[in-house]
């Protein structure tokens, strides 16, 4: 009993308080100001990004470019380079002002779309790819560091809601606004300088949208800085915590199982080597499925332009259309599969319903080959979209799964590093096909159902022969 008398004194007063003295506070009016200038930030971005699918055919013939050039653009250019720069991103907003860090990656990426405005070669183009995909590095790590600063416990589920379903249709809505600026653009084209009047059409959209970094960079710096944490409430050192909750005798199992949790001493290189196969395994299935499921949003739009005519504008529309019908559908079919499945299926039950989303996709992207018109080929986005989405909205149970809490980050972040590689070869091996295809009837539509079916296939094939292997991984890290 002497032993717990002065271990219970060390806990402040406020640690002893009700659970509903949290859930009392409420974030200012400045998280949620803050909160709509990250959307914003992130929408932005995202039409920085969409903006070269939806222009890709004129910089084509402007620039002579290959398929398999353009390939590499979408896959090393972006893909390859925001992986890269995720974690040293991520390491500066952990040391300086997230503000700042986040106002720089804007104007990063904004120059970039400038630069490839005013590209005159494959080469400028890809450089200026890279500084986009480097920018936009920074959206992720920041944004999702920034939210618990600003809002307490109890309003942070809601607010990380909030930007998710920004971030999932920010790619829609990009589209949508992209094609309108591209319309618009050249339709204003009156208004700007007489210097800039002549020039090609998706030179001036890049840009505009170039100029439209600065006041989303101003927005970013406006946001009220907080201290780090500042919205949770002072906490006891960890060990005080758990000696405490040892003490009263556990009574919140929750309790408990967090403070097993956080002295667990399994390494992350422990880990690793015990459960090495199903992490590869999971790498490689994801990964294949992803070699043509992420060629599908860059190449069928695409195609739908060559093959049909239609300009950047009716393409923007198509998309963002596609995209967000596809999305609302699929993350519903998500959610509902889930909850039906999973009393059925235990812990397999998330990487089941992946599984069979990314092997429908790949299936049903066959009917590729059968349309003919514009209005058909954004329709099989919108269909392919549901499966894929049903499975993304899951992924997060998989990778929350696959390390207990106190390994979990840096497990994700090799899950993901790991899976960069195939988002690069996607796109480049459609390219490449196309280019060995260019002599026959719509090798282009050939070489997108090709790279699909045959990597979403043996994909499913991985992932269902890792399944077992995983479904002990996730009872190893979360023992009942």
């Amino acid at each position: 009993m002497s032993s717990i008398t002065p271990l219970a004194a060390t806990v402040p007063p406020d640690a002893t308080r009700p659970a509903a003295h949290e859930t009392a506070r409420k974030a200012p009016s400045s998280a949620w100001y803050a909160l709509a200038v990250l959307v914003i930030a992130t929408v932005l971005g995202s039409i920085d990004k969409v903006i070269l699918t939806l222009l890709t055919e004129p910089v084509r013939h402007a620039l002579s470019l290959s398929d398999t050039q353009i390939g590499l653009l979408h896959g090393a250019g972006i893909v390859l380079f925001t992986g890269i720069a995720t974690l040293p991103l991520g390491w500066l907003s952990d040391r300086y002002d997230r503000r700042v860090v986040l106002a720089a990656c804007v104007l990063l990426w904004s120059a970039a779309t400038a630069m490839r405005g005013t590209a005159t070669d494959y080469s400028m183009l890809f450089i200026a790819s890279i500084g986009l995909g480097v920018g936009e590095a920074g959206l992720g790590p920041i944004t999702n560091s920034m939210i618990p600063d600003l809002f307490p416990r109890a309003q942070r589920v809601l607010a990380n809601a909030v930007f998710a379903l920004s971030a999932i249709f920010g790619g829609a809505l990009g589209a949508l606004l992209g094609g309108t600026i591209v319309h618009l653009t050249d339709d204003l084209r009156h208004w700007l300088p007489a210097s800039m009047q002549q020039l090609e059409a998706w030179r001036l959209t890049f840009f505009v949208m170039a100029f439209a970094g600065l006041p989303v960079a101003l927005l970013v710096l406006s946001i009220r800085r907080t201290r780090r944490g500042g919205a949770q409430p002072a906490t006891p050192a960890a060990s005080v915590a758990q000696g405490a909750a040892s003490a009263a005798g556990a009574a919140h199992p929750d309790d408990a199982d967090d403070a097993d949790d956080a002295v667990s001493t399994v390494s992350f290189r422990d880990h690793l080597r015990l459960h090495w196969r199903t992490f590869a395994g999971l790498v490689v299935g994801a990964g294949l499925a992803s070699i043509g499921m992420s060629s599908i949003g860059t190449w069928l739009p695409i195609m739908a332009a060559r093959e049909y005519g239609i300009t950047p504008a009716q393409m923007g529309q198509g998309m963002g259309i596609a995209f967000l019908c596809g999305t609302v559908i699929g993350g519903l079919l998500g959610v509902v599969a889930m909850r039906y499945v999973q009393p059925r299926m235990g812990p397999a039950a998330a990487l089941r319903i992946i599984m069979l989303g990314n092997l429908t996709a790949a299936l049903l992207s066959s009917l590729l080959l059968f349309t003919r018109s514009a209005t058909d080929a954004f329709a099989l986005l919108a269909l392919l979209v549901v499966p894929l989405i049903s499975g993304a909205v899951l992924l997060p149970n998989v990778l929350q799964d696959a390390a207990p809490p106190h390994l979990r980050a840096r497990t994700i972040a090799m899950l993901s590093v790991a899976g960069l590689p195939f988002g690069v070869v996607g796109p480049l091996v459609v390219g490449m096909l196309s280019d060995a295809l260019k002599s026959v009837p719509n090798g282009l539509a050939m070489s997108i159902v090709a790279a699909t079916l045959i990597g979403g296939v043996l994909g499913a094939m991985v992932l269902r022969a890792t399944e077992g292997p995983f479904v002990r991984l996730m009872r190893a890290a979360r023992p009942t």
